[in-house]
């Protein structure tokens, strides 16, 4: 298990071609909002503006490097909702040649909508990007999951995936003793699911205080 704390993008830049087996991320949705939207969801991070002007780019340049380092699959959670939907579509446009599956992470406990009768977001997609077939470990397997979006944080990290998304993800497509990165590694859910599947991980976070709170729960 490696855990590094630094900018992904110029870490993996200097990685070498094929060096890890699979990706499983959860990049910033860049939803940096103010207090005057009306949202129940302010979408903040305490250490971090998630709020990028050339989001899109952004997302391309990094997973254009993830996929010139993975032999296998990249796996891409985002959800689209009002600020970023046109960038997240236009990403899954762009990457149409090598978009081998589009799961659907359907959430039961998700927040209602603040407006009335406007539509609830009870959806995000885990994109899988990758120039070979999608292949699962059971004989089948749908790209559908029903999982309660995470109820329980850690410290100050209110954008939490919760660790039964990642490990499915880990279990069912993944297998023992691959390298597992995470750009994005935050607490460090992935490699909560790398640990207890027998995966070797890699973990990038640029914030120094969720980079401190993912070693010690890793350690």
């Amino acid at each position: 298990m490696k855990l590094i704390n630094g900018d992904c993008l110029k870490i993996i830049s200097e990685m070498p071609e094929n060096s890890v087996d699979h990706v499983f991320t959860s990049p910033p949705y860049n939803i940096g909002r103010s207090r005057s939207l009306d949202s129940k969801a302010k979408g903040k991070y305490k250490h971090f503006s998630d709020n990028k002007d050339n989001y899109l780019d952004w997302c391309t340049e990094i997973i254009d490097q993830l996929l010139r380092i993975t032999k296998g699959y990249v796996f891409w959670n985002i959800q689209a909702n009002a600020l970023n939907k046109a960038d997240v579509f236009k990403l899954i446009g762009h990457y149409a040649d090598v978009l081998e599956q589009n799961f659907i992470w359907y959430k039961p406990n998700a927040t209602p909508s603040s407006k009335q009768y406007y539509v609830s977001n009870v959806v995000e997609y885990v994109l899988c990007f990758s120039e070979k077939k999608v292949k699962g470990n059971q004989h089948f397997l749908k790209n559908y999951v029903e999982i309660n979006k995470g109820t329980k944080y850690i410290k100050d990290l209110n954008a939490q995936m919760p660790v039964s998304l990642s490990d499915h993800f880990i279990t069912n497509y993944t297998q023992k003793d691959e390298v597992i990165l995470d750009p994005f590694m935050g607490s460090g859910t992935t490699g909560v699911s790398c640990s207890n599947g027998q995966r070797d991980f890699i973990g990038i976070e640029l914030v120094q205080e969720y980079y401190k709170i993912a070693k010690e729960r890793l350690t």
